[in-house]
């Protein structure tokens, strides 16, 4: 049985896509990311950056009209206290 992810949210150069992605964090399982051309890049970055924000699926494929570019299709949702990584002590390894 597939889950439904709701509407997806486009992401555009202006950023307002971070707003949108917090306040759906909060209350949906999994949110859907698209984003075309550069903007692309700096939505990869910002997901690696945030260590609470676990990338489920992630796929790329060539728009019909060239101009567009490559597009991103990220599935993420918020990752599980229990899924963080362990740190590690320098004490331990003495």
């Amino acid at each position: 049985m597939c889950k439904l992810k709701g509407k997806p949210i486009f992401c555009g150069s202006d950023g307002e896509w971070k707003v949108e992605l917090d306040q759906r964090l909060q209350k949906d399982a999994e949110i859907v990311l698209l984003a075309l051309g550069d903007v692309k890049y700096e939505v990869l970055a910002y997901l690696n950056r945030r260590k609470d924000i676990e990338i489920v699926k992630l796929e790329t494929r060539q728009m019909k009209k060239r101009e567009k570019g490559t597009g991103l299709k990220a599935t993420v949702r918020r990752r599980s206290s229990q899924a963080l990584p362990l740190k590690t002590s320098n004490k331990l390894r003495s």
